[in-house]
């Protein structure tokens, strides 16, 4: 009779290997599936980062449709196609239902996915809450028919079983759909699919997205761009911000026969001279075997490579929105919103953190449509992804309400917290490996380096806003004194003159010695069968001016409305007409008219009206012309606005120098050394 086990050899018996399938079966939470709600934009958001990440690879422009359904309590089918690429028959089961199974964990360039647990997890949540297959059908440009597969994830082996296999005749020439029923919620609110694929179209403003809610809605967001971004290029790890494990990992896996070799070819922004340097201050010889650096020598070579200078580590593999998508972008989707500013977005220089690249993008916007007694409202985004949860725990987040906003024009009790007002900002972290807080990829996680920059360039983004704000403040003032002149002095005039027996002079030489600015006003005259709109435009500055005259309708009423005279350009389909005026002498005016049918609902202030060529402080009664209109100006227009700004700046420069209130921040250690 064998001898009874021992308590350790019991326990022994019971040890295992744990299929990371099943980990992630027992804890989906940490992937996003923790509730229901939540579950189905976790399961769209996967999917449509597989499409952006696959099309921008290929270079192609992508059309993106995402169908929800209906199917029971609690239970919905989801569909996601797309115009991408493809996918081989053969790789099918493994990208759709194989746990850590990519082409992205080991490359060290910008992408969306890159742990290849995304998508393979929205496959094992639907196999778990419903027991019903995957269908994934894709089709590659090379073959003429279609891969339909039903499957399954094997949790115990983490492998896919393939439970049907079938070819098909699709009318597209290349793209993938995958098709889901899962145990969901569908919740129109600030965390849905909505609003992720909302946010999606702002950083991505190269995509085509729809979205098909389960009422039968059917909402899209038109590209903005018909070109895809630059692709992301493989870059090799920078030394600055490598830990010691990391480096000692590249040493022994090169392939390179010397240590000066291996520093300068499989190390970015390491030349010969810097390898020379960083080896003599190791003690180590150049000719040496890279995986011989081991123990102290190799704890040197880190130190050592860490504090020569090195060139900056290169942003190939990063993609960047850049200032004018940003723009772009958030003019497209927030277009109904009206925002009266957009401030010039900001992209800091590329940056280093763990050895990876990084950089920061903010785009801000303030007025208009935008709630004033709200909180400033927050677009969190990481390698073009929305972020959508978890924002106090983000770095993004922190950064912003560590701020204080009272010093550009917002409210804020304390000076902390997010600030109170008609504002949105957007944040966008780049990088080859974003520091996220869990593998949800919800919440960026603090780190030093990254606090700065978000912070440098939330600052920067926020003195543009001061700078409008204070030109808007002059530009009330001036408007309030603008009437208060016009309403007093024709009385003044006529009763002075009556008392000295004289005609009433002409004032318009007073008024513009007094207000300097350059007025467009608009009235409404109703008349039978038609609205009369004329509008008058007056030179009150001490010098001739040449000006674009521009206004934006909604396109619907345009093609009913008539010019006098006929504008020197039109866009009909965004509502817009142009006039370039004649050369305006001071006191000048002229005058233009707009018709529109008696049945219009219009008022004189609906009529949105933009000039060139004047500073936004000379400006009274429209709005200077947007910087994303892209409008190719005449050399004349060019000339005149170019004086503008001088006269501007030679008038600032006599008044009283604004307080720095950036200045303050150097004495917080934090400082823009650029």
């Amino acid at each position: 009779m064998p001898a009874s086990l021992t308590i350790a050899q019991q326990l022994a018996a019971k040890q295992r290997e744990i299929s990371v399938a099943e980990f992630f079966e027992r804890n989906r939470q940490i992937l996003g599936f923790d509730n229901l709600q939540r579950a189905l934009l976790t399961t769209v958001k996967e999917a449509a980062d597989n499409v952006l990440d696959a099309c921008e690879e290929s270079g192609i422009l992508p059309e993106l449709t995402v169908e929800i359904a209906k199917e029971g309590e609690d239970r919905y089918r989801v569909s996601v196609s797309d115009n991408g690429p493809g996918i081989l028959r053969k790789e099918i089961p493994n990208v759709f239902a194989r746990l850590l199974y990519g082409s992205r964990f080991h490359s060290h360039r910008q992408a969306r996915g890159q742990q290849g647990i995304g998508i393979s997890a929205a496959v094992l949540y639907s196999n778990l809450t419903t027991n019903r297959p995957a269908r994934i059908t894709s089709k590659v440009e090379e073959e003429e028919v279609a891969h339909v597969l039903d499957l399954f994830l094997d949790t115990q082996k983490n492998q896919p079983r393939v439970v049907r296999d079938e070819v098909e005749i699709w009318d597209r020439p290349h793209g993938t759909r995958i098709e889901l029923s899962l145990k969901a919620r569908y919740v129109r609110a600030r965390q849905s699919p909505l609003e992720y694929l909302r946010g999606t179209a702002i950083v991505n403003p190269h995509a085509r997205i729809v979205l098909v809610e389960p009422d039968g809605t059917r909402l899209t967001f038109e590209r903005a761009s018909s070109e895809p971004p630059p692709p992301a290029r493989e870059t090799l790890p920078h030394p600055y911000g490598l830990e010691l494990g990391e480096l000692a990992h590249l040493l022994k896996a090169s392939r390179r026969s010397t240590l000066t070799e291996f520093l300068t070819k499989d190390l970015q922004g390491v030349s010969l001279r810097a390898a020379k340097e960083a080896l003599l201050g190791a003690r180590l010889s150049g000719s040496a075997k890279p995986a011989s650096v081991e123990g102290e020598p190799l704890e040197k070579l880190l130190t050592s490579l860490q504090s020569v200078t090195l060139i900056a580590p290169s942003a190939d593999g990063l993609s960047p929105i850049g200032a004018m998508l940003i723009k772009r972008g958030l003019r497209n989707v927030l277009g109904e919103l009206r925002p009266e500013f957009f401030a010039p977005p900001v992209s800091r220089p590329p940056r280093v953190r763990g050895g990876f690249p990084f950089m920061v993008e903010i785009g801000l916007v303030y007025g208009g449509g935008l709630p004033a007694d709200q909180p400033m409202q927050i677009l969190r985004f990481a390698n073009r992804v929305p972020l959508l949860f978890q924002q106090g725990a983000c770095a993004i987040t922190n950064a912003i309400a560590s701020m204080d906003w009272r010093r550009y024009g917002l409210d804020q009790k304390g000076g902390s917290g997010v600030p109170v007002g008609p504002a949105l900002v957007l944040v966008h972290v780049a990088s080859t490996k974003v520091p996220f807080t869990s593998e949800a990829k919800e919440a960026v996680a603090e780190d030093p380096e990254l606090d700065r920059e978000i912070t440098l360039a939330l600052q920067a983004s926020a003195r543009h806003l001061r700078t409008h704000l204070t030109r808007m403040s002059r530009r009330d003032f001036a408007s309030e004194k603008f009437a208060i002149i016009q309403r007093i002095l024709p009385r003044l005039a006529e009763k002075t003159s009556h008392l000295l027996g004289k005609p009433v002079p002409d004032l318009t030489p007073v008024i513009t010695r007094i207000m300097d600015v350059v007025n467009v006003e608009t009235s409404l005259v109703k008349e039978p069968g038609a609205l009369r709109l004329p509008v008058e435009v007056t030179n009150y500055t001490p010098r001739p001016r040449v000006l674009e005259l521009f206004l934006e309708i909604a396109p619907e009423m345009f093609g009913a409305a008539a010019f006098d005279p006929a504008p020197d350009g039109t866009d009909p389909a965004l509502g817009r007409a142009w006039w370039t005026l004649p050369k305006l002498a001071p006191n000048g005016r002229t005058r233009l008219t707009v018709t529109l049918p008696k049945e219009a609902d219009i008022e004189a202030n609906d009529l949105d009206w933009f000039v060139a060529g004047v500073d936004e402080a000379r400006l009274l009664g429209a709005d200077p012309l947007p910087g994303d209109w892209e409008v190719r100006l005449p050399r004349t227009i060019v000339e005149a606005a170019e004086a503008a700004a001088a006269d501007a700046a030679a008038g600032s420069a006599k008044e009283e120098g604004e307080v720095d209130y950036d200045a303050a921040e150097a004495s917080e250690g934090v400082r823009d050394e650029d």
